[in-house]
């Protein structure tokens, strides 16, 4: 039905995987219209669970087993939200334009680079476009994008996004695809650090630990810039 509406193949397939579960929504309408299903329902819904939970943890790893035979559900025209787009003149591509991606890329765009954001939300991807940055819906694990992408202007990538598991697809498909340059990432927990430096990241920063870094480095510097202050006050008060 998805692939009906000119989604792609893995989209519908990762939608599908999704909708595995039955809704809880479910019991409440039962245990008003049909009271004495409950119990079979509950049960229902529950199993669905089960079987739901494993299927969305490596439904990226399903589909890439599976795609040869998916593919050929797809429309010859898809959806406008997945058409291809240009990364333009590109040198640095940052991987999620959350917090982080956003401040990373305008930082980037300060210093004379020019940075490319991709992002898997097509309104925040869209939301940045208006604001007049380069950013594009795109998922990093994505087998499509990675086939059709140019990163031959590339020189460095960042890795903004909080999934771990994105994370590690995405600096391994750098990879696989030739890129040689500096992959930048992030981390919120010490052992994702071995993770992403195993899939090809160069430099891995433990998010928390510099913003702690940060915030001693800038009370020192509060603190020295305070000294002098009270040294004249003193000195002030001291003199006849």
């Amino acid at each position: 039905m998805l692939t009906a509406f000119r989604l792609r193949a893995r989209t519908s397939f990762l939608a599908a995987i999704s909708l595995t579960a039955y809704s809880e929504f479910g019991l409440i309408v039962a245990g008003i219209l049909l009271p004495e299903w409950i119990v079979p329902l509950a049960i229902a819904v529950s199993v669905s669970f089960v079987i739901a939970a494993p299927l969305n943890r490596t439904a990226h790893r399903l589909y890439a087993r599976l795609e040869p035979r998916l593919q050929p559900f797809e429309r010859i025209t898809i959806h406008p939200d997945e058409q291809p787009t240009s990364l333009g003149d590109a040198d640095v591509l940052i991987f999620g334009m959350g917090r982080t991606g956003t401040a990373a890329y305008d930082q980037l765009k300060k210093q004379g680079l020019q940075p490319a954001g991709l992002d898997g939300d097509t309104y925040k991807a869209r939301a940045h476009a208006e604001a007049g940055r380069n950013v594009v819906f795109a998922d990093a694990e994505d087998s499509n994008f990675w086939r059709g992408v140019d990163i031959s202007q590339i020189k460095a990538a960042v890795l903004a996004m909080d999934d771990i598991g994105s994370k590690v697809v995405a600096a391994r498909s750098l990879r696989a695809k030739g890129f040689t340059g500096p992959i930048i990432s992030h981390a919120l927990h010490e052992d994702h650090v071995e993770r992403i430096t195993d899939a090809g990241a160069t430099h891995t920063y433990l998010t928390m630990n510099q913003a702690g870094i940060g915030l001693a480095d800038r009370t020192v510097n509060v603190l020295e810039e305070a000294q002098p202050a009270e040294a004249t006050s003193t000195a002030a008060e001291a003199s006849p």
